[in-house]
C-alpha cells in the first residue's frame, strides 16, 4: 500500500504540470528556452556545509563531486551519477537531495556531470563525453570501485554507456543501478497507454518527442538511444527499481526478462502503486529504496 506521504507527493507532482512539459508540441521550444534561461539547480550553501562539494571542468562540461565531510580514508568506493530529465532538462534539486542521501547511506563519494542536453546536443556527443568522465574518475578511484547509477533518462544513459565500454573492450563499472530507467525511447510498447492515466509525470507523446530530439538524425530505436534493444551479455551486476504506475514499467520488465534468458540475474525491485523516480523523494518508499540501493552497493 502506498504511504500517505507518497500519495501526497504524487498529487503535488501532478499539479506542477511536469507531465505536460512535452505533451504539447506547440510549447516545447518555448519550454526549453525557459529551462536554458533558468539553468541547472546547483548545490546550495547549506548543502556544501554538510558535504564536501568540489567542481571541475572537463572538456567544457561542469563536473561536481559530492563526498562525506569526514570520509574514511580507506573507502575508495565511488558512484558516477547520471541525472534524469528526458535528456532535455538540467539537473534539479531533487537529484542533489537524493545524491546527498546516497552519500550518507553508502559512504561513497559521487561524481555528477552536467552533461550536454538535447536538442542542442545529441547522443553521439553526450555518450562519448560521459565515457571520458568515467575514464577520468576511474584513473582516480579504480574502475573496480565505480558504480554507475542513473534515474530515468540517466538510467538509459547508464546502460548505453556500459554497453559502449563493453563493446570497445574496456573495463566496465563495478555495478549498475537503474532508477525508473528510460530504456526504450520509441514509446511503442502496447502496455504504456494503459499505464499512462496513472502516471502523473510522463506521457507517451512526450517520451517519443524527447527521444527523437536526443537521437537527432538517428532512429529512436538506435541502441545508443534505446539500450533495451542491445545485447545485454557480459554486463556487471545490475539493480533496477521501478513503480507500477510508471509508463516505463514495461521497459524494465523486458530488460529483466532479457537478462533472465541470458542467465544473468537482476536485483529487480518493483514497487506497487509507485510513480516515476519516487526513490528521489523524501517519502517512506524512497527511504526503503535507499536502503536497498545501499545494500546492493555494499562491498561483498
Amino acid at each position: 500500500m502506498v504511504s500517505i506521504r507518497a500519495a501526497l507527493v504524487n498529487r503535488l507532482l501532478f499539479l506542477t504540470g511536469v507531465k505536460t512539459f512535452l505533451s504539447n508540441p506547440d510549447k516545447v521550444d518555448d519550454n526549453i528556452v525557459k529551462l536554458r534561461r533558468k539553468g541547472p539547480d546547483l548545490p546550495r550553501a547549506r548543502y556544501r556545509k554538510i558535504f564536501n562539494v568540489t567542481e571541475t571542468e572537463q572538456d567544457g562540461i561542469r563536473v561536481f563531486t559530492v563526498a562525506p565531510r569526514d570520509p574514511d580514508q580507506n573507502i575508495k568506493k565511488h558512484v558516477l551519477y547520471l541525472h534524469g530529465g528526458g535528456y532535455l532538462m538540467p539537473i534539479a534539486w531533487a537529484h542533489w537531495n537524493f545524491i546527498g542521501r546516497l552519500v550518507m547511506a553508502t559512504g561513497r563519494s559521487v561524481t555528477v556531470p552536467l552533461y550536454p542536453l538535447a536538442p542542442e546536443h545529441i547522443f553521439s556527443e553526450t555518450l562519448p563525453a560521459m565515457q571520458t568522465v568515467f575514464h577520468r574518475i576511474a584513473e582516480k578511484y579504480g574502475t573496480e570501485n565505480i558504480a554507475v547509477m542513473g534515474d530515468s533518462a540517466g538510467g538509459g544513459m547508464t546502460l548505453a554507456l556500459t554497453h559502449k565500454l563493453r563493446d570497445e573492450d574496456q573495463i566496465q563499472p563495478e555495478k549498475l543501478v537503474l532508477l525508473s530507467p528510460w530504456l526504450d525511447a520509441t514509446g511503442t510498447h502496447p502496455d504504456q497507454p494503459g499505464i499512462e492515466p496513472k502516471d502523473t509525470m510522463l506521457a507517451v507523446s512526450g517520451l517519443k518527442m524527447a527521444g527523437k530530439m536526443y537521437a537527432g538524425d538517428a532512429p529512436s530505436n538506435d541502441i545508443r538511444v534505446s539500450p533495451l534493444f542491445a545485447n545485454h551479455a557480459d554486463l556487471p551486476p545490475v539493480q533496477v527499481l521501478i513503480g507500477t504506475h510508471d509508463i516505463l514499467l514495461p521497459d524494465s520488465q523486458r530488460f529483466r526478462d532479457q537478462m533472465s534468458k541470458l542467465g544473468t540475474p537482476v536485483d529487480y525491485r518493483e514497487y506497487s502503486g509507485m510513480y516515476h523516480v519516487w526513490m528521489l523523494m523524501a517519502v517512506p518508499e524512497g527511504k526503503q529504496a535507499m536502503s536497498e540501493i545501499a545494500a546492493f552497493l555494499a562491498p561483498a
